[in-house]
């Protein structure tokens, strides 16, 4: 009989890699002077028009809510409720995430507005993952 070999993954990235990581952590996207189409993550061709003159564009970290899903049957290792969305971000572009915070996910509608802050996203070989998640903007 013939024995598998092993398959192991890599380790998470270090903070320093995705502190580095312009596209993630500092929110960077792509933005063409052509059409004004808004890219995240970045491409060097406007999915748009195809133009190549694509310039860097920094990504606003609000928006409001373009659409949503709440999961109640969610993968092994989270907890539901999860409320995936996709959020028109302040200033052009979209991103999908999770949100988080919520004590009531039924009252989340189109249109709520939304603001992106670094959470815990998961647990993976002893390491805590981060990444962005949207809470509800409070109001006043």
């Amino acid at each position: 009989m013939w024995e598998r070999e092993k398959i192991t993954q890599p380790a998470p990235a270090s903070p320093l890699f995705w502190r580095l990581n312009a596209d993630v952590y500092q929110l960077l996207g792509a933005k063409c002077p052509d059409c004004n189409h808004i890219t995240y993550p970045r491409r060097k061709i406007c999915p748009s028009c195809g133009s190549f003159k694509v310039e860097d564009y920094q990504l606003s970290k609000s928006g409001t809510v373009h659409t949503f899903c709440i999961n109640w049957t969610p993968p092994p290792g989270l907890e539901p409720p999860i409320v995936n969305v996709i959020v028109d971000l302040d200033g052009g572009g979209r991103y999908q995430g999770l949100l988080t915070e919520v004590a009531n996910p039924e009252e989340v509608q189109i249109g709520t507005r939304v603001q992106m802050v670094l959470r815990k996203v998961m647990k993976d070989r002893g390491l805590d993952i981060y990444g962005y998640k949207f809470r509800l903007e409070k109001e006043g």
